[in-house]
């Protein structure tokens, strides 16, 4: 598991990031990867925050994205297991998915390597 930079706090270097009409037309094209299997989509801050209910459609967009850091948060008496992948960095998008249900392991962040690409494939298409 990757360390997972839980205090992020926003760039005021003066670089301009996403508009709000275009991380909503992100975040449709987010919904369209998994064929509308998201259960909530939030918009703001230079980034889009998205919740899926099965962990083979958040991985899938963890691929999709290049999302290069994972957590996974244990059962607690105030919180039921869950995990988020995040990537992006400023003025770029930044991006998280949230998936609700008990993760099966190994939980895998998706690099990208200099060309762009990611590095490896999940299995699935999210789409199930």
């Amino acid at each position: 598991m990757s360390d997972f930079d839980v205090g992020q706090t926003l760039d005021t270097s003066g670089e301009i990031g996403p508009t709000v009409p275009e991380l909503l037309a992100m975040a449709a094209d987010i919904i369209a990867m998994v064929n509308g299997r998201v259960v909530t989509v939030e918009v703001g801050n230079g980034g889009v925050s998205v919740h899926v209910a099965s962990q083979t459609a958040a991985e899938y967009l963890a691929w999709r994205l290049g999302l290069d850091q994972v957590l996974e948060v244990a059962t607690s008496q105030s919180v039921h297991p869950f995990a988020v992948w995040k990537g992006g960095t400023w003025p770029e998008a930044q991006f998280q998915v949230f998936c609700d249900v008990e993760p099966v392991r190994p939980l895998r962040a998706f690099p990208r390597r200099e060309d762009g690409a990611s590095v490896a494939a999940p299995s699935g298409n999210g789409a199930a």
